[in-house]
C-alpha cells in the first residue's frame, strides 16, 4: 500500500488512506482485474455469485420382465425344491422339516431380506432391487409381507405377473398397490 497523496503522480490503483480495500475499478492504466482482498466476499466485489444448483436425481432403470421372472423363479426353486424332496418321503417328520424350511425361507428371504435390503437371493443374482416409489428406499419387512400377500391377486388374475411387459414403470398389480418398483441394482 502506498501513501502517495492523490495528484498527477498518483497511481489510480493505489488505495487512498482511510479507504477500505475493494475490488478493482477498470482504468486505462490497469485494464485487467486485480485480485480482491481475501476477506471481501464476492458479493461485495460486485462479482456475480453462482447459486449452487442441485444435481438432477438419476432416473431409475426399471427392471425388465425377464430379469424379474428369473429372480422369482430362482427364489421359488430354492424354497420349493427342498420341500418337494421332503414331501417325497413317507416320513411325516421329514415332510414337516421340508415345510418348516419352505416357510422359514419365505419369511427370511422374501419378507425380511427383501424388506430390509430390497433384495432376495434371486434379485441379488440378477442385479435387481425392490424400493419404495417415492423415496427409493427399501420397503421394510411389513411392507414386503403386504406386497407378497398382494401378489396372490397377481397369481389369481395371471395377467398381474405379465403387467410389467406394458406398464411404464414395469410394475405388477402388487407393486402398484404397495407403491413399490423393482429397479436395476445401483440405480
Amino acid at each position: 500500500m502506498s501513501s502517495t497523496p492523490p495528484g498527477p503522480m498518483a497511481d489510480p490503483d493505489d488505495e487512498q488512506p482511510g479507504s477500505r480495500p475493494t475490488a478493482w475499478q477498470p482504468t486505462p492504466a490497469v485494464p485487467f482485474p486485480r485480485p480482491a482482498p481475501p476477506d471481501e466476499p464476492a458479493v461485495l466485489q460486485g462479482l456475480p455469485v453462482a447459486e449452487p444448483q442441485p444435481a438432477p436425481a438419476p432416473r431409475p432403470v426399471y427392471a425388465r420382465w425377464g430379469r424379474r421372472a428369473a429372480a422369482y423363479l430362482l427364489d421359488l426353486a430354492v424354497m420349493t425344491v427342498p420341500l418337494l424332496l421332503a414331501l417325497a418321503y413317507d416320513d411325516p417328520v421329514v415332510a414337516g422339516l421340508g415345510l418348516a424350511w419352505a416357510l422359514g425361507w419365505f419369511l427370511g428371504n422374501r419378507v425380511v431380506a427383501q424388506g430390509r435390503y430390497g433384495t432376495t437371493i434371486g434379485k441379488r443374482a440378477t442385479g435387481l432391487r425392490l424400493v419404495r416409489t417415492g423415496t427409493g428406499l427399501p420397503v421394510g419387512a411389513p411392507g414386503a409381507l403386504v406386497r407378497e400377500l398382494t401378489h396372490l391377486l397377481d397369481a389369481v388374475w395371471l395377467v398381474g405377473f405379465l403387467r410389467p411387459l406394458w406398464d411404464a414403470r414395469r410394475r405388477t398389480f402388487a407393486d402398484s398397490v404397495c407403491e413399490t418398483v423393482v429397479v436395476r441394482n445401483g440405480r
